[in-house]
């Protein structure tokens, strides 16, 4: 099956998240005051001290997802899904 090679547009709306995201997504959003502007820092910070992240754990996260962005991240998501590969070899 050929990749989807289709640029990603940042004024493109996004769908519905895939229901098993939706709590996620929701939980992560209320991080978020701006969507366009996020202080990626704050965030971070917001991980660590409200949801149990460890820093090391928090600043991949925030890496990644300011870094390669929801396009990249949910093609990553769904392999690692169909290669049932639930925690990542970095252990974090």
């Amino acid at each position: 099956m050929e990749p989807n090679r289709r640029e990603p547009n940042p004024n493109d709306v996004l769908g519905p998240a895939p229901s098993c995201l939706t709590p996620l997504v929701e939980e992560y959003a209320a991080l978020v005051p701006d969507s366009r502007e996020p202080n990626w820092e704050l965030i971070e910070a917001k991980l660590i001290d409200h949801h149990e992240w460890t820093p090391d754990a928090a600043h991949s996260l925030v890496k990644m997802a300011k870094q390669y962005g929801w396009f990249f991240l949910r093609n990553a998501a769904a392999l690692a899904i169909a290669c049932d590969h639930e925690d990542g070899d970095l252990g974090i």
